[in-house]
């Protein structure tokens, strides 16, 4: 295992310190790797590799078109051994693929060791950051940059220490739903980035807040096992009605469906107290599917949906 070693400029801002320089790009590519959300979903937070993009940033090296002067952030790991000689101004560390931990630049990384052509990259390199420190310094770099969903920085605000009261609830009771093969959403919910035909944490948390106030005295357990009871009455009336189940898994019906649910709970607490089962939503929303229009369900203004279905709710009453 060889040991580099690089001039370097020691930079101490607040509580961190960092180290810049500049890395042959092919030990750079050698000594680094990512943590990605879907391949540790515990402790990750890095989004995937997009492969095209990476060798776009390889052809660009190598057809000597310009330059690439940002620098790729890094955090050093123990295997490392990084060292710095404030006498001759140098960090030198072992270079192995654990070495480093990319805080911002797999792609470019990536395009590096994908190039025929090797060349110098700046390089910035952080010391002693903890993995909630790491968390937060992803968030803080790509919150300030575009490209990075906001279900990824979403998805690791727990791991940030960054969540309000109302986001770990919400965090809670989609991680819950996501894990219940008894919920109509089980297999259909995307935690840390957008997916066709899939509900994101972005849209469920947005969905949540709408009625949130109704939810507020419920616990994350409560929560999960009553909206899935709530979507599960939804889905059977939409299948009797000869409709097709995904319907549910668009944006704007689902986040639609969810914020007509205080209407529907006040009338089963109205019927049967707080007692939110399958049955009693059946109760309630069978007179209510058989009156409206399934296609009607999927129009492109939640507004107008939650309208329609208040309105069609009115009018099923009888003395």
């Amino acid at each position: 295992m060889s040991r580099e070693s690089y001039a370097a400029v020691l930079i101490t801002q607040g509580e961190h310190r960092f180290y810049q320089l500049a890395m042959p790009s092919d030990v750079l590519a050698s000594s680094t790797f990512v943590s990605s959300r879907d391949e540790d979903p515990e402790t990750g937070f890095q989004r995937l590799l997009d492969v095209k993009r990476a060798k776009e940033i390889a052809a660009y090296i190598d057809n000597g078109l310009g330059t690439i002067p940002t620098s790729i952030i890094l955090s050093a790991q123990n295997s490392c051994g990084l060292g710095y000689d404030s006498r001759s101004k140098t960090v030198s560390f072992f270079a192995n693929p654990g070495s480093f931990l990319i805080l911002d630049g797999q792609h470019r990384v990536y395009g590096f060791k994908l190039a025929e052509t090797k060349i110098r990259v700046p390089v910035v390199i952080y010391d002693g950051l903890s993995r909630q420190d790491e968390s937060r310094l992803f968030i803080d770099i790509n919150s300030k940059q575009r490209g990075v969903p906001s279900e990824l920085l979403l998805d690791i605000k727990k791991q940030a220490d960054y969540e309000s009261s109302e986001e770990q609830v919400f965090r809670e009771v989609f991680d819950l739903t996501l894990s219940d093969p008894n919920s109509p959403l089980y297999g259909r919910l995307s935690p840390s980035k957008r997916v066709k035909s899939k509900i994101s944490r972005v849209t469920f948390n947005a969905a949540l807040k709408s009625i949130y106030p109704a939810l507020s005295t419920r616990s994350a357990d409560e929560i999960s096992e009553i909206l899935s009871d709530y979507l599960a009455s939804i889905r059977d009336q939409i299948i009797r009605n000869g409709g097709d189940e995904s319907i549910l898994l668009n944006n704007v019906t689902f986040r639609a469906l969810i914020s007509f649910f205080t209407q529907v709970a006040r009338r089963v607490k109205d019927r049967f107290g707080p007692d939110y089962t399958v049955n009693n939503f059946d109760n309630v929303l069978e007179p209510l599917f058989d009156s409206i229009q399934i296609g009607k369900l999927s129009g492109a203004s939640q507004s107008k949906i939650v309208e329609y279905l208040e309105k069609q709710l009115k009018g099923d009453f009888q003395l």
